[in-house]
């Protein structure tokens, strides 16, 4: 984002009065220079929320959460940055300037490119000239109507085709390089689809964000997707989420399957809440966007061993996000869920719909018939049914877990409960010893300025937490991270792109709050520890700072107020461990 835009929003900042905009939602009470309440983000009966009408900012001492006026309306009205800036600013009676035209309009350019994109493939495929691609799609039993749902294309061999097209909807030779969906190369232009047939894929919000293409050939790879941009990441998006997100809310629940084609047939069967993963391993960011959506996934992946060994993967970053997942298991002469429901029917896939099993039954019941001998066959069970226990945060789900399935593995395996329980403590206990052991080095060796660059690390990776993505530039100390964060909070392009705005000095330090934040991006149960260090520390600057103050006051009442502060922050640092 530009300098001016970056100065609008310090301009906002400056002209709204925090204490103003909190007092709408917390009963706050003047405290010598600062306001005081009980916090809107977590239950005390002691107020511990305080808001500093000179530094603009607002800190719970009791849950750590802290930040600036736009901070306070993210959290507490779930806002976004933009939205609690609009709102800020109409009271402030500022005008919006026009964010980024140019980062705007490429945007914009991009989708539209898209959008004529897939429509000239699905116009090329209905022509005289697309019969290649639909015999295929007649071949593999998918109806014009559903080609006209999910908007089916064939890519022509010549791209020029393409190319006119594009140049006669008004897009420049520039801008459909920049949009990745043709390509300049020594003088001759490209088309990574060509002889393909075409799945559009589209996010949430009905928008062509990219492509997939099936060759006919037998060139590989046999499914080819569009370049990662940042519009386009197959990692962060479901194949027909589009077409079936209002069937999955309606069902309560989304049946998870591997290829477009899966997808496109169980659509056209009349079974709508159907999502696929776009030909990937199924990734974290795919498992938060169904959680969105619902929670509950039945899984039905491809019946030979890589689609068990997917499904074991998707499952576990399923449970992770607390999905409750079923494992829908077809019968053995069939290879995916496209074949059956062209060799069955919709009434039978939804039999098997409806006996879908949880699936660590299934996982349990699977690894007890594999040809494995007892030790190989105990050693699975064990881990199977640890991991699951390891994934699920609460305890009790864990012990009913333990409850469940012991007796079935100690019958049907001869092994006394007593042995198995045993053995699946010892490697909880082995886990929970390394995370210990984690906290033990976060307490002993992370001061300020390492905290503060983990935590700047895992905002520019996109951490999902609320507390550290929606912290402000003031809680950082470091100037660097200061500037860094204000510029990464309105910027709406890549992490590359990004970094690219630095000098190299100012990079360097940047890649490395990156670099550590990757080692803790995926540890889950150490990110609230860290963040929990994050706040002991600031509450002991704060300590120091008034101490400070307070050996220059010759004012009693005063030295009063401020000695009720120190016993106050005292007291919460005891609380806190």
């Amino acid at each position: 984002m530009s300098l001016v835009w970056e100065d609008f929003v310090d301009e906002v900042k400056q002209r709204v009065n925090i204490v103003d905009v909190i007092s709408r939602y917390v009963n706050l009470k003047k405290t010598g220079k600062n306001y005081v309440g009980l916090c809107p983000f977590h239950q005390e009966k002691t107020p511990s929320f305080y808001v500093s009408p000179d530094k603009g900012l607002y800190h719970c001492f009791g849950c750590g959460a802290a930040g600036d006026v736009f901070t306070f309306l993210i959290n507490y009205r779930n806002l976004t940055f933009r939205e609690a800036l609009e709102e800020l600013a109409r009271e402030a009676g500022l005008e919006i300037p026009k964010k980024e035209e140019q980062i705007s309009t490429e945007a914009n350019i991009v989708l539209e490119i898209n959008k004529a994109v897939a429509t000239f493939y699905h116009i090329y495929l209905n022509s005289k000239y697309g019969a290649e691609g639909k015999l295929y799609l007649k071949k593999r039993g998918i109806s014009s109507e559903i080609q006209e749902k999910f908007l089916l294309g064939y890519a022509p061999l010549n791209p020029t085709l393409l190319l006119r097209y594009l140049e006669k909807k008004g897009f420049s030779k520039d801008d459909i390089i920049k949009a990745k969906v043709l390509y300049f190369v020594r003088d001759e232009w490209k088309d990574p689809f060509a002889g393909r047939v075409i799945f559009p894929i589209v996010n949430p919000r009905g928008k062509v964000i990219g492509f997939g293409g099936r060759s006919l050939t037998g060139e590989e790879p046999k499914y080819l997707n569009s370049p990662e941009s940042e519009f386009f990441s197959k990692g962060k998006n479901l194949y027909a989420l589009y077409q079936a997100k209002e069937s999955i809310k309606k069902e309560g629940e989304a049946i998870l399957v591997e290829g477009y084609m899966d997808a496109i047939s169980l659509h056209q069967a009349g079974i709508t809440n159907v999502v696929a993963s776009l030909g990937t391993a199924f990734t974290s960011h795919q498992a938060k966007l169904l959680k969105s959506y619902t929670n509950k996934v039945i899984l039905s992946y491809d019946q030979d061993s890589a689609g068990y060994q997917a499904g074991k993967r998707a499952l576990s970053l399923l449970e992770v996000e607390g999905i409750e997942v079923y494992w829908l298991s077809l019968p053995k002469d069939v290879k995916d869920p496209d074949e059956f429901i062209h060799k069955y029917s919709k009434e039978e896939f939804l039999k098997f719909v409806k006996e879908s099993k949880p699936s660590l039954d299934f996982l349990i019941e699977n690894t007890l018939s594999l040809p494995m001998n007892f030790k190989e066959r105990l050693e699975e069970i064990i881990e199977i049914l640890t991991s699951s226990i390891l994934r699920s945060k609460n305890i009790l789900v864990q012990q009913e877990k333990i409850k469940q399935y012991l007796p079935l593995i100690s019958k049907r395996l001869g092994v006394p409960e007593e042995g198995i329980q045993k053995e699946i403590q010892k490697r909880i206990f082995s886990d929970r010893s390394y995370k210990r052991n984690v906290k033990n080095e976060i307490t002993r060796y992370f001061g300020v300025s390492k905290t503060e660059e983990v935590l700047l690390g895992l905002i520019l990776l996109g951490i999902n937490n609320s507390q550290i993505k929606n912290m402000s530039p003031e809680d950082f100390s470091f100037p660097l991270y200061q500037e860094v964060l204000k510029k990464w909070r309105v910027w709406e392009g890549s992490l590359e792109e990004f970094l690219n705005l630095w000098d190299e000095d100012k990079r360097v330090l940047i890649d490395r709050a990156i670099s550590s934040g990757e080692e803790f991006i995926n540890q889950e149960d150490i990110i609230p520890f860290l963040w929990d260090h994050f706040q002991k520390l600031r509450i002991k600057k704060e300590i120091s700072r008034l101490i400070e103050e307070l050996s220059k006051l010759d004012d009693p009442i005063k030295e009063k107020e401020l000695m009720e502060e120190i016993y106050f922050l005292r007291s919460l640092l005891e609380v806190k461990g």
